[in-house]
């Protein structure tokens, strides 16, 4: 088994282990727990403090360097300013050594004689900075550019464009089947195992039948723990 992540948590007797060869399902049917892991989970996945414990191989990992949550699938984006910055940083990083180093120097060549054009038409010394390879990207409004139709091809974006930006190794999902079908889900579960990323779909209930990649811990209303598919795997 490629261990991921291991989770763990005070409410669940069962730890919710994330890894590419299935998808984790955490089903919680009370409405006041569900609205506490959720938020528990983004608290933490954001960078701050709650109750459940993330490790790979009994070391504790930190789950806001190796995960992202999105919990509403109808508002993120790809240009997201949190993930904007990751791109900007990635680009600009790029740009220390070779070809575009003195590329960007030409630029700031080319921009100081622009500016010194129009500072003489002034009745005032004037001065300005080169500009760094991160201002001239914001400058320049680099942005992710819409290569998806379907909402499907959007998450399968989003992935890769964190995997590459973040190194991240998983994504928790919340509502994720309410809004996809199983054959999108089928053709998402089956990029993510190609790439080697976990996924934990956080969901209220139970719409349909799971499917074969999927395993559940399941909290019904009355806070019990039930499982499914875990003896199939």
């Amino acid at each position: 088994m490629q261990e991921i992540a291991t989770v763990y948590h005070p409410s669940l007797e069962t730890p919710i282990v994330l890894s590419p060869e299935w998808v984790q399902l955490l089903i919680v049917e009370d409405p006041h727990e569900f609205y506490r892991l959720v938020s528990m989970l983004d608290t933490q996945l954001g960078g701050g403090a709650g109750d459940f414990s993330f490790l790979r191989e009994g070391a504790p990992i930190s789950p806001d360097d190796e995960g992202w949550m999105i919990c509403d699938p109808f508002h993120f984006d790809l240009n997201d300013k949190k993930v904007i910055n990751l791109l900007i940083k990635r680009l600009a990083s790029a740009c220390r050594v070779g070809e575009t180093q003195y590329m960007l120097s030409e630029i700031n060549g080319k921009i100081e004689q622009f500016l010194y054009e129009l500072f003489a038409a002034m009745p005032f010394s004037l001065t300005h900075e080169d500009l760094s390879a991160e201002e001239l990207l914001k400058a320049g409004d680099v942005r992710f550019q819409k290569t998806y139709d379907t909402l499907t091809e959007k998450i399968v974006c989003f992935i890769n464009a964190m995997v590459a930006l973040k190194d991240c190794k998983f994504f928790v999902f919340v509502g994720l089947k309410g809004v996809l079908r199983d054959e999108d889900l089928g053709a998402l579960y089956h990029h993510c195992a190609m790439e080697k990323v976990g996924l934990l779909l956080v969901e209220s209930s139970e719409s349909r039948p799971l499917l074969p990649q999927e395993k559940a811990i399941i909290i019904t209303e009355d806070l019990c723990e039930i499982l499914e598919n875990y003896e199939e795997k």
